[in-house]
């Protein structure tokens, strides 16, 4: 417990840093609950609850990028979830942008930069593993009844970030900061799939 305690001890300042870039977080207090080494992912977010691997506490805070990611979730997983697999990186790919966001904001942009570098390593692996002209390797697999499993890669998480970090390049970082605030207050509490996303982003821009 007392590991935990301290590896965690941040986690206050990990959510205020989440929510003056986002937005108000609407999910009360906000728990991280460490489960047995048998749980399969290193975290799950949900609502008020997030579940942790033992794996994120190893002593040298290197793996507390994972409570920022699940607490980025509160906004995009959370008050805003995919309503199919085919679009998952509406879940991954936004919370892996704010969490780098973050990232950015308490330890540097090269900290964060460093981040995606090493991220997109582990999307091009997947890619190759897929095969390029595979779906997989898009950011929109198409499952054709295949089990979601199958799809699941990095590819998600990075694609979707890098596609968002475009469309920054696009207006600017504080404009996208206002889209991504804009977003969640439009698709507030819903499901939804990568057409909303596109009509979202005609209206703003």
């Amino acid at each position: 417990m007392d590991k935990v305690a301290t590896e965690l001890a941040e986690l206050e300042l990990l959510l205020d840093t989440t929510e003056a870039y986002i937005g108000d977080y609407i999910w009360g207090n906000y728990t991280v609950i460490v489960l047995p080494p048998s749980f399969p992912m290193g975290g799950m977010e949900n609502p008020l609850l997030t579940f942790a691997s033992p794996t994120v506490i190893v002593g040298d805070f290197s793996q507390v990028y994972v409570a920022t990611h699940e607490i980025a979730h509160s906004w995009t997983g959370n008050t805003v979830t995919c309503s199919n697999w085919e679009s998952f990186w509406l879940n991954e790919g936004f919370t892996v942008f704010i969490e780098r966001k973050v990232s950015g904001i308490l330890n540097t942009p090269d900290f964060a930069l460093v981040e995606a570098q090493l991220g997109n390593v582990s999307m091009w692996s997947d890619m190759q593993a897929f095969g390029l002209d595979n779906t997989y390797s898009s950011i929109h697999p198409v499952l054709a009844g295949d089990n979601p499993d199958n799809s699941f890669t990095e590819l998600p998480y990075e694609k979707g970030f890098q596609t968002l970090t475009y469309l920054e390049s696009l207006v600017g970082d504080e404009q996208f900061r206002l889209f991504l605030r804009y977003w969640v207050a439009q698709r507030f509490l819903t499901s939804v799939d990568y057409t909303d996303f596109i009509f979202t982003w005609g209206q703003w821009v």
